[in-house]
Order: C-alpha cells, then sequence, then structure tokens
C-alpha cells in the first residue's frame, strides 16, 4: 500500500466512525448552528469569568436545540400522495398539474415546506399550518417539460421545529411518470398511397368478420345472428357462430436512426421523432399493422396511444442502427413500406444496407430531419428522399413521394 493511499483510507475509516456522530449536527440549520455556537461560547465564558448572566443564555440556547431535538422524534410522520392530471400530453401545450394532498402526523405541521422533483427540476410551494392528523390538497402547475418520460415526485417534506432550528427531510409518496409526447402533424397519404392486402397474412387475433375460418363457437347475446353456422347448430342442438383469424390489411415500419452523429443539431432529432411519430399514426389511423422503432424502444400493432407513449422514450444514443434495423427486419415479415428517419450525417449506402435486409417488396421512403436544408424531395426507381425542415413541410413532400 502507498503512503498517499493509507492516509486517504484511514480518513475514510475515521469518517464511518464518525458519521453517526455527526448525523444531528446535519440536521441543524445555519439558525440552529449559530445558536449552537452561541451556547457554547457563553457556557465557557461563564466558567471562564464566573458570569451567571452568560451561563443562563447558554442554557436557553442549548434548550432550545434540545427542544428542536425533541420536535424531530414526536411520533407521526406525515404522508403525502400524488396525482399528475394529465398524465401524457404533447410537448408545447398546457403543462401538466400535480394534485398534492399532505396529511399531518401527531405533530402540527407549521407552514411546511414541500418540494416536488419534476425531471431535473424541482417545484417548491409553502402549505398552511396543518393541526395534527389534519390534510390539505394543493394544486402545482407543472413548469413546462420537453419531450419525454419525466419522474414526478416523491415529494420532500422538511419538518422544522417552531423555531426553525433543527430541519429534517422526509421523501413521501410515490414516483410517477409524465410522459411528454412529440409535435406532430396530421397526414393523410396512406390510404391512397398503398395497396390493401385483402389477403394478407393470417395474425393470432380472433375476429368475428374476416376471410380466413377459424373455429365454432357457442353463441352469445349479441353475436351477429348473420354469423350462425345453422347446419353445425343443427346437429349440436344449440346455436354455432363462425369465429375468424383476423387478417391483415398490410405493414408500414418506421425506423428513427437514434445515433448522435447521425444529427448536426439535436434539435433535428427531435424532428426526426416528430416526423416518424406522424407517420405512425397515420399509418395506426388507416388500420395498418405498425412497428415503429428507435434504439431499444419498440411499439408494434394498431394503437396510436402506444406509438405516442414509445416516441416519449426515443433518445438518442450509440450508433448500432444497422444492428436494430436488422433486428427489426427479423421480427417483422411481409412489410409493404419501409421508412427510415435519420439525419443529415447519416450515410446513404448504409441505410440501403439496412433496407436491403426487409422484403424486396417493399417501398422505400428515406426522410431526412435537418433543419438547415430546404425542403428536397429525390425521386428514383429504387428510393425516395425527403429533406424536411421544419415539420409543417412533412404533409406536401410526404403526399408527393408516395405517388
Amino acid at each position: 500500500m502507498s503512503d498517499q493511499t493509507f492516509p486517504s483510507a484511514a480518513v475514510r475509516r475515521v469518517a464511518r466512525l464518525l458519521s453517526p456522530a455527526l448525523a444531528p449536527l446535519r440536521m441543524l440549520t445555519p439558525l440552529g448552528r449559530s445558536v449552537l455556537a452561541l451556547g457554547i461560547a457563553t457556557i465557557l465564558l461563564a466558567v471562564r469569568l464566573n458570569w451567571q448572566e452568560f451561563t443562563q443564555l447558554g442554557v436557553v440556547a442549548l434548550g432550545l436545540l434540545t427542544l428542536g431535538f425533541v420536535w424531530q422524534v414526536l411520533p407521526g410522520t406525515p404522508t403525502s400522495e400524488l396525482v399528475v392530471r394529465p398524465s401524457r400530453l404533447v410537448e408545447g401545450v398546457a403543462p401538466a398539474v400535480v394534485a398534492l394532498t399532505v396529511r399531518a402526523g401527531a405533530a402540527p405541521m407549521l407552514f411546511p415546506k414541500v418540494s416536488v422533483p419534476v425531471g431535473g427540476r424541482t417545484v417548491s410551494l409553502r402549505l398552511p399550518f396543518l393541526a395534527p392528523f389534519s390534510s390539505h390538497t394543493e394544486s402545482v402547475q407543472l413548469p413546462e417539460m420537453p419531450r419525454g418520460v419525466h419522474a414526478v415526485g416523491p415529494a420532500t417534506y422538511e419538518k422544522t421545529d417552531p423555531v426553525g432550528l433543527v430541519t429534517r427531510r422526509f421523501e413521501t409518496g410515490d414516483v410517477l411518470e409524465l410522459l411528454v409526447a412529440p409535435r406532430v402533424t396530421d397526414l393523410s397519404v396512406f390510404a391512397g398511397g398503398l395497396t390493401n392486402d385483402l389477403d394478407g397474412a393470417t395474425s393470432q387475433q380472433l375476429s368475428m368478420s374476416d376471410l380466413a375460418f377459424h373455429a365454432l363457437r357457442e353463441y352469445v347475446p349479441g353475436d351477429d345472428l348473420r354469423h350462425v353456422h345453422w347446419r353445425s347448430s343443427a346437429k349440436a342442438g344449440q346455436l354455432l357462430v363462425r369465429q375468424y383469424h383476423e387478417t391483415r390489411r398490410g405493414h408500414v415500419t418506421v425506423l428513427v436512426d437514434g445515433a448522435r452523429s447521425s444529427y448536426p443539431r439535436m434539435r433535428d432529432f427531435e424532428l426526426a421523432v416528430s416526423v416518424a411519430t406522424s407517420i405512425a399514426l397515420r399509418a395506426v389511423r388507416d388500420d395498418f399493422d405498425t412497428y415503429l422503432r428507435c434504439g431499444p424502444h419498440v411499439s408494434r400493432g394498431r394503437s396510436a396511444v402506444a406509438m405516442t407513449d414509445i416516441a416519449c422514450r426515443f433518445v438518442a444514443a450509440g450508433d448500432d442502427y444497422l444492428a436494430q434495423a436488422a433486428d427489426a427486419a427479423t421480427a417483422v415479415s411481409g412489410t409493404g413500406l419501409v421508412v427510415q428517419v435519420t439525419g443529415a450525417a447519416r450515410d446513404l449506402a448504409e441505410l440501403d444496407a439496412a433496407a436491403q435486409r426487409f422484403d424486396r417488396g417493399a417501398d422505400w421512403i428515406v426522410v431526412r430531419a435537418d433543419s438547415e436544408s430546404e425542403a428536397q424531395l429525390h425521386d428514383s426507381h429504387s428510393l425516395r428522399e425527403l429533406s424536411i425542415p421544419d415539420l409543417v413541410r412533412l404533409q406536401e413532400l410526404l403526399a408527393r413521394g408516395m405517388r
């Protein structure tokens, strides 16, 4: 062991030993530390100079500190409950509101200060006086938050004695999630831009009206009588209805390049997320099976809520886009359209290599989010490439690219 290592290890051991003894001192407020210093100084002077007045002053100071510590050990810890309304919102709209309910313990709460962490920020407020075991509900407006998933809570309460000498922090309540979705624009291109596959790949979902017959089951009230199989019902002596596998109209795959190096500016990545979410929502509304992915975060199906929720979790990180595209090609079969949303710095050859992993019959569109470029459309026999400087131009360029 070196000479430098030994002193540092010894200091850490001493600090661990003294930590329990120093814990009460860390509970003192700046005023409490001043009163402690005053009490010690006056008692020392009283002993040295035999001044009774200084003795009384020191006893009062130390007595106030003792009462402050006794206040902290009174039974009944306060509790709180948080409710975020709404828990999902869109970036740039009215901020969310937190309903904070605080219930006092056995000790009254003297105008307590409560803090609610929201993402990397903290919202603080001062509550009114709360009698023992009473409760109070306060509405707290949260600041505007960027796109993402933000943790709200737990609430932190500072329990301080009436004089303000000793304080202790309590964390109460659960940690909630506030989902801030990206801005999107309404598109209307897929209904006329893709051919519906009426005999599409059979899914595992069951339907009461489709093409792929699955089985017969007993009739239940509310079933459409048009689906009753009368011949089988006569043989079985009870009504039987047809049940089908739900077939698929088509599939749209939307891949967002999550590599930080693909975007010269972070606002371009946010634009890419908005573009990809807008396309995925349009595909869902047109009843296409949709696969939306950025990095490890994936959503698939026909749920608009699931698409916007997963878009909240997209982050720009390391460059493993090609591997993720390969995973998507393996997970998705029979896709009719592959949309790659990336930035200005991603090489087209790498995008082509990723697209080649999908079915050869799939259409291929590359959308580059580049806030410093002009709105452009490059269309060839094998590739449609769009440059989008802002979300407003997406509708026009994508409609031209889908023709």
